[in-house]
């Protein structure tokens, strides 16, 4: 998943989280096919964490702990220093 889809599926299951918090059981119940309001609730916020985590993976630098400019001298290669 691009990081954009991860964003576009957090929002919707936010908007879905905000509707199952204010509205009662029945409605709630009827409008997801839900058994229960908690156990709806329950699964909305396991998806959220879950993609929440996957969005994370992305702000992770993405410097992998190689030091390239010694290699480079190690290599006699020429070296732009920043």
């Amino acid at each position: 998943m691009t990081r954009h889809e991860i964003e576009e599926e957090l929002d919707g299951l936010y908007k879905d989280l905000n509707f199952a918090y204010n509205a009662d059981e029945e409605t709630l119940c009827r409008a997801f096919n839900a058994d229960s309001k908690q156990e709806y609730i329950k699964v909305l916020t396991e998806e959220v964490n879950k993609y929440e985590t996957l969005l994370e993976e992305y702000n992770l630098p993405e410097d992998d702990g190689m030091d390239y400019i010694n290699l480079q001298l190690s290599q006699g290669m020429a070296v732009t220093r920043w």
